[in-house]
């Protein structure tokens, strides 16, 4: 099974489901067992959704933009 530290540098991989089927069933076991890993990943994913309805021809990063968000999806 996957440690915590392999869950997290594997991150990227697990929300763009970029894992050969091996790694994506030690993943899938890992997150049964674990809720930090499962919290984790659930954070990734929803990061991933706010910026990703973020506007692109900004210059600056509008933090209260995705504090806003962030709010609207946990509502």
């Amino acid at each position: 099974m996957l440690t915590c530290r392999e869950m997290s540098e594997l991150g990227s991989d697990i929300i763009e489901g970029d894992l050969r089927l091996s790694t994506r069933w030690a993943v899938f076991m890992h997150l049964r067992a674990c809720p930090l890993c499962k919290m984790y990943v659930k954070q990734l994913k929803l990061t991933s959704e706010v910026l990703q309805q973020l506007p692109l021809n900004t210059t600056a990063v509008d933090s209260a933009a995705i504090l806003k968000k962030l709010q609207e999806r946990d509502n």
